[in-house]
Parts: C-alpha cells; structure tokens; sequence
C-alpha cells in the first residue's frame, strides 16, 4: 500500500481535486486501498472461522471412526474368545478319548499280564512271539500315555487362552465403551460452539457487507474523480484502486468450464439442531455404515473380475478388500474408474457425516435430512468401487496410501488440507482443477486447486 500511495504521488502532475464530499465515501484511492483492507480482513476472518468448521466437523467424524474400530475390534475380540471356548472343548474331547484308551490298555495289561504268555509258551518261537506282542502293547500303552499328557498340556494351554482373549474382549468392548463416550463429548462440544461460531459468522458477514458496500460507493466515487484528472493519472487511479481484483489467470476460463471458485466469503456454519441426543446421531450414523465394508468388499471383487486377475471360481473365497493390491498395470484403469464415479456426484449436496460405499446418505447436521456427502464421505464411496476401504474421516484417508509431495501430484491423487489432514480433502483432476464437497450448502463440484492451507504432500492410494 505504500508503494502505491507512492505511485500516486509521483504521477499525479496536478493538485488532487478538493474532497467535496465528506465521510468515509469520498477519498479517491487511499480510502479504496483502506477499505480494500478491511475486505480482505474480513475474508481472512471468515476463511478461518470457515476452517474452524471443517476441523470440528472432521474431528467428529474421527470419533466415530474410532468407535466403529472400537467396535469392530470388540467383536473380533469376541470371535477369539467363541474361537478359544471351541479350543478349549476339543481339548477336553482329546483329553476324554486319549483317557479311555489308557484305561483299556491298563486293564489289559492287568487282566492278561505279559509273564502268562512266556510261560504257557510251547516252543521257542512262541516266546519270540509273546515278547514282541507285548512290547508291541507297551509300545502302544507308552504312546497313549504321552497323548493323554499332550491332550492335558493342551487343554491347560486352551484354557489359557481362553482367559486371555476373554480379558482382550473385555479391554475391546471398554474402549469401545470409551470411544463412543469421546465421540459423544466431541459431538456435543461441537454443537455448543457451532452457535457460538454462528454469531461470529453473521457478525464477520456482515461487517463485511458493510465495507462491501463502503469500497463500492469509494470506487464510484474513485470513477468519477477519474474522469476530471486526465487520462495519465486515471490509469494509475484505475490500476491503484482495482489491484485486489487482478487474477493470474483469466476468470472467464473458470467460467467458461463450468469451475467456480471456493466462496470462502460466508461458512455454513451447520445446524446445531442435530437432533439433540448425541447417542441417536452416532448411532445412527454406525448404522447407516455398517454395511460399507462388506458392500466393498463384494465391489472390490466385482472390480477384480473384471479386469480378469480374479477367476470367477474362486472369487467368493476371496477377501475382496483390495488396499495395496490392485497391480500397477492396472492402476491407471482403476484409478479413472474411481475418478468417473466420484464424478458422477457432481451436484449431489454436501451433508456432513453423509456418504457410504453404496452413496450419499443421511449426514448430522441440518443435514439429518439431507442425503448428501462430506468431503471423505465422498472418497470413501469413490474408492469403494474398486475395493479400496476407508474409514470415514479425512485424517485417516490422508494415511492410507503413499505420500507424494504435492508439486507431484496427478489425476486421481488426494488433496489435504489443514494440520495433520484435520479439515477438508479433494480429488486431483490434473489442470490445476480438483473436485471437492466442500462445506454445508454447497455441492459435490470442480473448483481451481487452493494451495493455501494445504498439507505438504498428497495421498496416492492406486499406483500406476
């Protein structure tokens, strides 16, 4: 600002017409440069509050992300303890068995006792006979001891286990217990500050159109006061006052391809009137996801298929879940795939919390009833449809393929945005374009790449 306060100076080969016109309006370009300012204070003030939101947002849908693996954790803990009790009934089965046959040769033994044989024996080769017979029996005997002694051993080491994966079920189900608590915390904090944060955006907003409106009236003043200086000086009026409109790029470009910018100008803050009981929303939620694993894994096998390395035969039998698995000379393939079906979104509202590997679903905010996506809720459905499972939340996403640093990024790679990939995502379309869901109110859509607030590298989870 002072370069161009200087600029003026310099150029201006007559005296500045008197300032007839009193109050902050007139003032020519030092009163547009200063409200000028106070714009762009303002947007930054919004930009933050706007990045607030999405950190809150994101960080609720990391507690329930955490409760689902709670969760999934708990019941797996369960099928170990079903898995160790099966053990443990087998081993007192072996324990039986190998018993009974003990008994029995005991009372051979017993009943017929080697000694009878030698001594009723009619001839040398009896006796050759009687004595392998009966080492043959102690042989026998000495073997079905040690398995009753290996079934024991078993036994005790089964019911070991037993103990051990009931004690595992039961830290799984207490953090599981303890997970859902947090995310019940975080969403209740979260609805307390999102009508705290709503009174600062409607304050912030509307300071904003205040000055808006103040820069407007400056700049017709500015035009007017041109036209009467002369044609030198109203060129470097014009530049003076209308820097902050200048573009790298031309914007009929963005137009043009139907790519609007990212209106930072006033956050959705969402509703707080998420349905009052934490509990119903989180379970609500888990609910509505509880299917998307499976349903991705069933994908993930149709996706192989397809592409012929997964033989129809056999394709039942297998996982289905295709993280790290899909071979590069498929990647590319894969990759468009996810690309289109992330595509065909475009236009679906943004809904936080919505999103599955079947579509857009029912989200938390105002948009309980709104069937929509959030910003990983999106890639979540995208990647599904080649088998590639994510959980719900942008942070996790950020670490589940390799990092690439950002100035190598290409067509299919993930954005991040904010501390540690806490606040928002995109897909890479190549162009300096990405497609996003970004925030209450708007869309699934195309915007310019955003550089400010971006995470230093981005995610690639299909290698080609």
């Amino acid at each position: 600002m002072v370069a161009v306060t200087a600029v003026l100076v310099t150029s201006m080969s007559a005296p500045r017409p008197a300032r007839a016109e009193p109050g902050p309006v007139a003032g020519g370009a030092d009163t547009v440069t200063a409200l000028i300012v106070r714009v762009a204070e303002a947007d930054q003030r919004l930009q933050q509050l706007g990045a607030q939101i999405q950190d809150r947002q994101e960080g609720v849908n990391k507690a329930i992300a955490e409760v689902q693996t709670a969760r999934d954790a708990a019941d797996m803990a369960r099928r170990d303890v079903e898995t160790s009790q099966r053990a443990v009934r087998e081993a007192n089965t072996a324990i039986a068995t190998a018993q009974q046959r003990f008994d029995t040769f005991a009372v051979a033994t017993y009943v017929n006792g080697p000694s009878d044989s030698y001594l009723s024996a009619a001839s040398p080769e009896d006796v050759i006979g009687a004595a392998g017979a009966g080492q043959t029996l102690q042989i026998s005997f000495e073997k079905t001891k040690a398995d009753l002694a290996r079934a024991r051993t078993a036994a005790v080491n089964e019911e070991s286990s037993a103990r051990a994966a009931r004690q595992r079920a039961d830290e799984a189900a207490a953090r599981a217990r303890t997970s859902m608590d947090a995310a019940v915390t975080t969403l209740s904090e979260t609805q307390q500050q999102f009508g705290a944060q709503q009174a600062e955006v409607d304050r912030v907003a509307e300071q904003r159109r205040t000055v808006q409106a103040r820069l407007d009236a400056a700049r017709t003043w500015s035009t007017s006061s041109r036209t009467a200086t002369g044609t030198g000086v109203s060129n470097v009026l014009t530049a003076a006052a209308d820097w902050d409109r200048a573009t790298p790029h031309d914007p009929a470009d963005m137009t043009s391809a139907g790519i609007g910018q990212w209106d930072t100008t006033l956050p959705m803050v969402p509703s707080a009137n998420v349905a009052g009981d934490a509990v119903a929303i989180i379970n609500m939620v888990l609910q509505i996801s509880s299917t998307s694993a499976q349903l991705t894994a069933d994908l993930g096998r149709k996706f192989l298929t397809s592409i012929g390395i997964l033989p129809q035969a056999s394709a039942a039998a297998d996982p289905g879940i295709t993280n790290g698995r899909i071979p590069r000379v498929y990647g590319r393939q894969a990759s468009e795939y996810v690309i289109r079906r992330a595509m065909s979104q475009l236009g679906v509202p943004y809904s936080w919390g919505g999103g599955n590997a079947n579509g857009p679903s029912n989200g938390i905010d105002q948009g309980a009833g709104t069937v929509g996506f959030d910003c990983s809720g999106l890639y979540l459905y995208a990647f599904a449809g080649v088998g590639i499972k994510l959980d719900h939340y942008s942070g996790s996403q950020y670490n589940a393929g390799r990092k690439i640093p950002s100035s190598q990024m290409r067509r299919g790679d993930l954005i991040f945005y904010g501390p540690n990939a806490s606040q928002h995502e995109a897909m890479y379309l190549g162009d300096g374009t990405m497609l996003e869901a970004p925030y209450t109110g708007s869309t699934v859509k195309i915007s310019p790449v955003r550089t400010s607030g971006m995470t230093p590298y981005v995610t690639r989870l299909i290698e080609y």
